[in-house]
C-alpha cells in the first residue's frame, strides 16, 4: 500500500467542526456542506472523534467564506472557540492551578489538538516566559490563520483568572491586512507582525494567577486521558518534534548532537531514525540545520554575544560559513536580523 504524505495521516480533534458550525451558524449559513466537507452525516450515530487535515483545510474554507470584511478571520471564529473545543486538554488545562500549570500542559499535549506546530519554551527572561511556535511542515495552507488561532486559544485559559484584562505579549511572523490593533480584544494586547517567528511572552506574575475554575482532582483525571492519547497516536507523529527537542537540549547545553546519540536516546539505531524521519518528509541534516539557525536567532536576539560566538555556539567552523548559512536560510545578515529583532523584545 502506498504511504500517504504525512500531512494527510494528520488528526484533528472533531470539535474543531462544532466550532466552525457556530461560527457559520452566527453568519447566517447552513452546516450541511460543512458537515459533508468533514465526512460526517446527521445519521451517524456515534461521529468520528477526529478529522484529517484536509477536511480541516476544507472546514476553514468554508469558515473563511463566511467572514466579513471588517475583522480578522482569527478574531471572528476565535470568538465562537471556547477553551473546551480543545477536549480533554482544554479541560486540563482549564481544571490546572494557576495558569503556569495550564501552560505547562499545552506544551506537553498540544501534538494532541494542533500537530501542524511544534511548541518550545526558550528560556525564561527575568520577566517572564517565551513560547516560540514553529511549523513542523513548512508552509502549508491557512498556516498563519492556524497560527492565530492557536495562539488566541491559549491565551482564552487567562480569562479564567481574576485579572480584568490579561495580556499575552505575542509576535507574529507573517504581515496582517488589518491594524495590529483589531487583535487586542482576543490577545489582551494588540500584537506586532512580521516578527522573526511566532512567540507569545507571559509574564510571571501572570503566570502565578489561580484558576477560578481550577480542581486538582478532576485535572488529575485527565492526565492520563491525554497520556494514553500520546500512546495510540502514531508514532512518527513526534518523532520529528523529539528530534528537534534533543537537538535544542543539547546546543543549549554547549553541544551540538550528531544522529547517532540522538538514535540512542530514542532506542533506535540511526539508519531506523533516518529511514523515519524520511517518512515525514524531513532527515536528521535538515532538522539540525533548522535548529542551529532557531537557536542562533534566540541569542542573536536575546544577548550580546559576538557573531563569531554565535557560530562557535551553533556548530559553525567559523563567523563567514556562519553568516553565508544565515543569510541563505533567512535572506538577511545576522547582524541586519539582530537590529530587526530589537523591535520585537518585550
Amino acid at each position: 500500500m502506498k504511504r500517504l504524505p504525512p500531512l494527510s495521516q494528520l488528526q484533528f480533534p472533531a470539535q474543531y467542526l462544532e466550532v466552525a458550525e457556530a461560527f457559520v451558524k452566527s453568519k447566517g449559513g447552513g452546516v450541511k456542506r460543512l458537515r459533508q466537507a468533514c465526512g460526517q452525516t446527521d445519521d451517524q450515530a456515534r461521529p468520528p472523534a477526529w478529522i484529517d487535515h484536509p477536511q480541516l483545510l476544507a472546514m476553514l474554507d468554508i469558515a473563511l467564506a463566511h467572514c466579513t470584511p471588517d475583522e480578522p478571520p482569527a478574531v471572528q471564529i476565535l470568538k465562537h472557540f471556547p477553551v473546551t473545543a480543545l477536549g480533554p486538554l482544554g479541560m486540563l488545562a482549564i481544571t490546572s492551578l494557576t495558569v503556569g500549570e495550564a501552560l505547562d500542559a499545552a506544551l506537553r499535549f498540544h501534538p494532541l489538538v494542533m500537530p501542524l506546530f511544534g511548541m518550545t519554551r526558550l528560556p525564561d527572561s527575568p520577566e517572564g516566559a517565551h513560547i516560540q511556535i514553529d511549523p513542523m511542515f513548512g508552509r502549508t495552507p491557512h498556516d498563519t490563520l492556524l497560527a492565530e488561532l492557536t495562539i488566541g486559544v491559549l491565551h482564552s485559559v487567562a480569562a479564567f483568572t481574576q485579572i480584568d484584562r490579561p495580556a499575552m505579549h505575542v509576535s507574529f511572523a507573517h504581515q496582517s491586512p488589518w491594524p495590529a490593533e483589531a487583535y487586542a480584544d482576543c490577545l489582551g494586547a494588540a500584537p506586532k507582525f512580521g516578527a522573526p517567528a511566532h512567540r507569545f511572552f507571559v509574564s510571571h506574575e501572570l503566570l502565578r494567577q489561580p484558576l477560578t475554575t481550577g480542581n486538582r482532582i478532576t485535572r488529575s483525571s485527565l492526565e492520563p486521558l491525554l497520556l494514553r492519547g500520546t500512546s495510540t497516536r502514531p508514532a512518527w507523529s513526534a518523532l520529528t518534534q523529539k528530534v528537534r527537542q534533543r537537538l535544542m537540549a543539547g546546543l543549549q547545553q554547549g553541544q551540538h548532537l550528531h544522529s547517532e546519540p540522538i538514535a540512542c536516546q530514542l532506542a533506535m539505531s540511526p539508519r531506523t531514525l533516518s529511514r523515519r524521519l524520511q517518512d515525514e518528509g524531513t532527515s536528521f541534516k535538515r532538522l539540525s540545520d533548522e535548529v542551529r539557525l532557531e537557536h542562533a536567532e534566540r541569542l542573536l536576539s536575546a544577548t550580546q554575544l559576538s557573531i563569531q560566538d554565535v557560530a562557535r555556539r551553533t556548530g559553525f567552523a567559523d563567523a563567514s560559513s556562519f553568516i553565508r548559512a544565515f543569510k541563505r536560510a533567512t535572506g538577511s545578515t545576522p547582524a541586519a536580523l539582530r537590529e530587526h529583532m530589537a523591535d520585537f523584545r518585550v
